[in-house]
This record gives C-alpha cells, structure tokens and sequence, in this order.
C-alpha cells in the first residue's frame, strides 16, 4: 500500500526515470541510491508498505532532511529532472516476493523508464580481464538508448544473457516483470566484494551517470569534475563503535 505525505495528491510517474535498487550481495546498490538522493538533495514523497516488507522505522538518513523519518520502503522525488528512487531499508520476505514486484510493476508502469541497480559475488566473474559491469536491457529500452549502449567508447559493460545473478537478489525477477509489462527497464550490476562496498556506490552512480547524463545531472562546474554528497547515515554504516567498557 502506498502512503503519500499529501493526501490530496496522487503518484504521477508519467515522463519520469525510476531507480530501484536490488537487495545485494554487500547492500552496493541501496549504498548508491543513498548518494543520488543524499547528492541530489532528493525529496520524501511518501513510503511503501506490503507484507514482503520488514517493518523498519528510523531517523533521518539524510542531513538535507533532518525531520524526515525512514521505513522499509521510502519514495524520493526529484520535481525537475522527473527522477523517482526508491529506496529499501530491509530485506523482503521470500512468500510475498512475487506479488510485491507485481504492484510494484502496477504502481510505476507508466514511468518513461526503470533503471534497477544490483550487484554480483566477484568470483562469479570468469574472465578476469574482463569489465566489472553487466547489464540486461528490454528491446524498447535499446532502441530508445541505442546511441548510448552502441557506442563503445561510452558503454563497456557486458551484456548479461543468463537466468541468474548471483548475490543480485531479487534483481533478474524484477527486471523480468517490468519487461513484461511492456516497460523500458535496464539492469546494471557491479562485479564486487562483499565488505565496505561504499566505493562500490559511488562507482555505480558514475556509470549510470554516464548513460543517462540528462537526468542525473550530477557533474559540479565548468571543469566537468563529479561531486556526491556522503549521507549522515553512513556514518555509522557498520554499528556503533566499540565501548572502551569492554575492556
């Protein structure tokens, strides 16, 4: 069930990019849309709730909202480059999966396109040459793009072509409804360790950066440089520091 902070309005993803992180291996696309939102100062619009959610409540995660609270799912807008992120605070309950994704598809199908973010176990990568990027696009989405997947000085990821991603969570299902509802829908996943994948995020909002320049818009500067904002919440991205009672 979605919640809106407005009552009186209602969700219009129409002409909009939505981002949807995957649950996976080291939380590395979770961590990237933290930046986008954190970076792009994105707005709290509403949340999600569903029974394949974990309920989870908390404080702010981010210091351009201070008040705001966060749950399971959360809705992040940005008005002006008609940018949707949702965000996940928990893992989802194995049963209710399936009929999660379908009302998720229902919920945003009309967006101009959905971009999921995820991440694959390093050891799953065979060839160790190889680029660390992977990505699964719907046919509208290449025709769309075709300049930018086409070209190869831009884009230098492989394209994935198997019915697994290891470590990607629910990534490769989520892609698969979206493309059966007729949605413009790329997967993009990072090749990574499990560990303190922060730099992970952060790479992995510079390569989606580079397909879609026109929307994320995150380049500072007449020198071109790429700037993102470290939200507060990762100031603690692994617990509390250890007491000096314990010793």
């Amino acid at each position: 069930m979605l919640f809106l902070k407005s009552k009186e309005e209602t969700l219009d993803v129409t002409d909009y990019t939505v981002i949807i992180p995957s649950i996976c291996v080291g939380n590395a696309a979770q961590l990237a849309c933290d930046l986008l939102i954190a970076s792009k100062q994105l707005k709290r619009i509403g949340s999600v709730t569903h029974p394949a959610l974990i309920p989870v409540f908390g404080p702010s995660a981010y210091q351009h909202e201070p008040n705001e609270k966060v749950s399971s799912c959360e809705l992040y807008e940005g008005v002006e480059d008609k940018l949707l992120v949702i965000q996940f605070r928990a893992p989802w309950i194995a049963r209710h999966t399936r009929n999660f994704q379908q009302q998720l598809v229902e919920l945003i199908k009309g967006a101009k396109r959905v971009i999921i973010l995820s991440g694959s176990f390093g050891f799953e990568k065979r060839v160790i040459e190889a680029s660390p990027w992977a990505y699964r696009a719907s046919e509208n989405f290449k025709l769309a793009h075709a300049a930018q997947l086409g070209n190869p000085d831009l884009i230098k990821w492989k394209e994935h072509t198997g019915e697994a991603i290891y470590g990607g969570g629910n990534a490769l299902q989520l892609f698969k409804a979206f493309d059966e509802a007729q949605v413009q829908v790329m997967l993009l996943f990072r090749y990574l360790i499990e560990g303190d994948n922060s730099t992970d995020a952060s790479l992995i909002v510079r390569e989606l950066n580079e397909l879609c320049e026109d929307f994320l818009q995150l380049r500072g500067g007449g020198d071109g440089s790429f700037k993102l904002t470290v939200p507060k919440s990762w100031n603690l991205l692994f617990g509390n520091d250890v007491t000096e009672f314990l010793f």
